[in-house]
């Protein structure tokens, strides 16, 4: 076998490994666009590792994704793997990959913060700790359609050892037409819907850019959530619906940033809106959970069955507010893990945000649409 860099004839057979195992696929441009990357570009890393049999076909996979780190002036670079796959008959190959991306030079650190109940146990082994600032183990929701959700874990429980028929089955739990609907959210007040392709506009730019620059300097290490990275993450051309983002705006300031993704996680499971980023200045705490009740707002419209929050930490979990009551604790395994390669950042709380859950995630498919 040969481990080496993925390259742009790997793109099918890297699908291939992520289809075997009921995960999103990406399409050319899909791989184009992760490769535009800013902090790839910067650091130069490779989009991932592949390991390759002596008749060419692909054993293994892992993505690697950079992401820049801030604190004021200061900044490091991390690096993230995801969509690990490994055939069954190269069992324990994984570990030649994760071997690889700690090796990778440049990084302050490497992580996972969504590692799967199968894949956890593997990062224990090297050198992977929980991160400090963390709750890894619990994932937070809020159900907004119980019956789908009842519908679900059914599926799941009757399909659990029989995967071949539930590929047969399609997708029963379709959104309906009003996820696929193009209409105006009604949110509370003082939260504004910022439109991606709106980023580049003269005021809602210079809104967020004040409101990035003030959060920067607040002392925290932050994942960069620079005008130009948040931009190339909402240009994903995989995605079938936009990003959601929610600006808490007052007195003509923008205090506070949300972020979402409507997802699918496999053809069995219901419509979710997958919170990305909760973001506030020190002098607006109360804004988090202003973006909750907004979130809350714009699940409930666009007919998810639930809203989730897959990482906080302890001062986000506070600023939830009522919200923390009455959330639904999933998960039970530690789901985040990093080690430390240089500089650790001292003070990082991860969030969604700085994994790769933002382009790990399962888009609705286009086919549904004309369902609905």
């Amino acid at each position: 076998m040969q481990l080496r860099d993925i390259r742009r004839d790997d793109y099918a057979g890297v699908n291939a490994l992520w289809e075997s195992v009921w995960w999103p696929t990406r399409s050319r441009a899909g791989w184009d666009w992760l490769a535009q990357n800013p902090a790839t570009q910067a650091t130069k890393a490779p989009l991932g590792w592949v390991i390759e049999e002596d008749d060419g076909a692909l054993a293994a996979v892992l993505g690697a994704l950079p992401t820049r780190f801030w604190r004021g002036e200061d900044s490091v670079y991390g690096l993230s793997g995801h969509s690990l796959v490994v055939t069954p008959r190269r069992r324990g190959a994984s570990r030649h990959l994760i071997e690889r991306i700690i090796a990778q030079p440049g990084f302050a650190l490497c992580y996972t913060l969504n590692a799967n109940v199968l894949s956890h146990r593997l990062y224990g082994r090297f050198g992977f700790v929980t991160p400090p600032g963390a709750v890894a183990d619990r994932k937070l929701s809020w159900v907004l359609d119980p019956l789908a959700c009842l519908a679900a874990r059914g599926l799941r429980s009757a399909l659990e050892s029989r995967p071949g028929l539930a590929r047969r089955l399609g997708e029963p739990l379709q959104p309906g037409r009003r996820f696929w609907r193009a209409s105006s959210l009604r949110l509370p007040e003082e939260i504004v819907e910022i439109r991606p392709d709106a980023l580049t506009d003269t005021v809602a730019a210079a809104l967020y850019a004040d409101f990035w620059s003030r959060l920067r300097g607040e002392g925290d290490w932050l994942a960069d959530r620079s005008p130009q990275t948040l931009g190339w993450r909402c240009a994903d051309p995989d995605l079938t619906a936009p990003p959601l983002l929610l600006a808490y705006v007052r007195d003509g300031e923008m205090l506070a940033m949300a972020s979402a993704m409507f997802a699918k996680e496999n053809p069995i499971e219901p419509l979710v809106l997958e919170v990305i980023d909760l973001q506030a200045l020190a002098c607006a705490p109360q804004a988090i959970e202003r973006l909750m009740d907004a979130l809350l707002a714009a699940a409930r419209q666009r007919g998810a069955a639930k809203l989730r929050l897959s990482m906080y930490g302890p001062d986000l979990f506070a600023r939830l507010g009522r919200h923390a009551a009455t959330a639904r604790v999933e998960g039970g395994w530690p789901h985040a893990h990093v080690r430390a390669l240089g500089a650790t950042p001292q003070g990082w709380s991860p969030t969604p945000f700085d994994g790769d859950l933002f382009m790990s995630l399962r888009s609705p498919p286009l086919a549904l649409r004309q369902s609905a």
